[in-house]
């Protein structure tokens, strides 16, 4: 049985959290995209940005772009490098496989958010918009180092060939 993909947002005090829980798949990451747009386009004040992943089973490489892109928008807006919380061992070999320590400070430990969060519903996207989001995602991967790039370049190239 596969555990539903959730994703609760808050951004409290100009701290935003997201906390994400299930399998994350490019197929259900569109409200996740969707915050992340707000962010850049300042739709959403934070100043500080803390992510948990303890209840995540699964992660595509789209999803972690996504992360991926937290961390380029923390950079960019010259804020502390954002915190990411993930106990499950396979995630996080996955994470530092991808050299998310770099743009992150990945703590292995639970949380105790007493925080109210609110559920972020999937956006209706379009298969292009679909594709855009994947593409975007992979850039970002791609821009934390070359052994992303190594990686995930073909992906990208194919997915820029396949979006003209």
């Amino acid at each position: 049985m596969t555990q539903q993909q959730q994703l609760l947002f808050a951004c409290i005090e100009n701290c935003c959290y997201f906390k994400l829980s299930g399998e994350l798949r490019y197929t259900n990451a569109s409200g996740m995209d969707d915050l992340v747009e707000r962010l850049f386009t300042s739709k959403l004040n934070c100043q500080q940005l803390v992510v948990d992943l303890n209840d995540v089973s699964f992660m595509d490489s789209t999803y972690i772009g996504l992360l991926a892109s937290l961390a380029r928008f923390c950079q960019q807006q010259q804020l502390p490098r954002p915190t990411l919380f993930s106990t499950n061992s396979d995630v996080n070999e996955l994470l530092y496989s991808l050299c998310l320590e770099q743009a992150f400070d990945i703590v292995q430990q639970a949380t105790s958010a007493a925080v109210e969060l609110s559920a972020v519903s999937a956006q209706h996207y379009s298969e292009q918009q679909h594709g855009q989001m994947i593409l975007r995602a992979h850039q970002a991967l791609i821009a934390l180092n070359d052994k992303n790039k190594a990686a995930f370049q073909p992906v990208v190239d194919l997915l820029k060939q396949q979006l003209k």
